[in-house]
């Protein structure tokens, strides 16, 4: 039997919202704090690809907020496999992407994903050039305007 070693691929992660429930502080990764650094670099076991996701939202008076999320490729497949009269957890790593970029609409204009994938080392470091978009701390600051301006009423 050969057994190659073969070190996990490393991705960029930076995070919308901090997760619930992790055992490290992943506040430390907010994309709004994003610099390339070692900080926001993971190792991807279940993964073949990293993804970077660009998404905005069209809100009010031509206002367009704008976010990046980066992380490893979601390609963990977890399931139960019944052999010899008996049932085991089996984990798989599923080819779900194609390298590239593809956008979303799901038929709203106001909201528009990209998602890219690509196969390579800390391939999701590029950087999206939008001008006049603000980052996801508009949408907090315009959500708790708008949540503000409607309690007045």
């Amino acid at each position: 039997m050969l057994l190659l070693s073969a070190s996990a691929l490393q991705c960029y992660q930076c995070l919308i919202n901090p997760q619930p429930g992790e055992y490290y502080n992943t506040t430390k990764r907010l994309c709004v704090h994003f610099d390339y650094s070692d900080k926001f670099i993971v190792d991807c076991p279940f993964s073949t690809m990293c993804m970077k996701k660009d998404f905005y939202l069209d809100i009010q008076n031509g206002v367009r907020i704008n976010a990046v999320l980066r992380d490893c490729a979601q390609q963990k497949n977890e399931y139960q496999d019944y052999k010899n009269g008996k049932w085991s957890p089996k984990t798989e790593v599923v080819e779900a992407y194609e390298e590239g970029c593809t956008s979303d609409n799901r038929g709203d204009k106001a909201v528009v994903n990209k998602y890219c994938y690509c196969r390579s080392d800390l391939c999701n470091s590029s950087n999206t050039n939008h001008e006049g978009y603000t980052d996801i701390m508009g949408v907090i600051v315009v959500f708790n305007l708008m949540k503000y301006i409607n309690s007045l009423r």
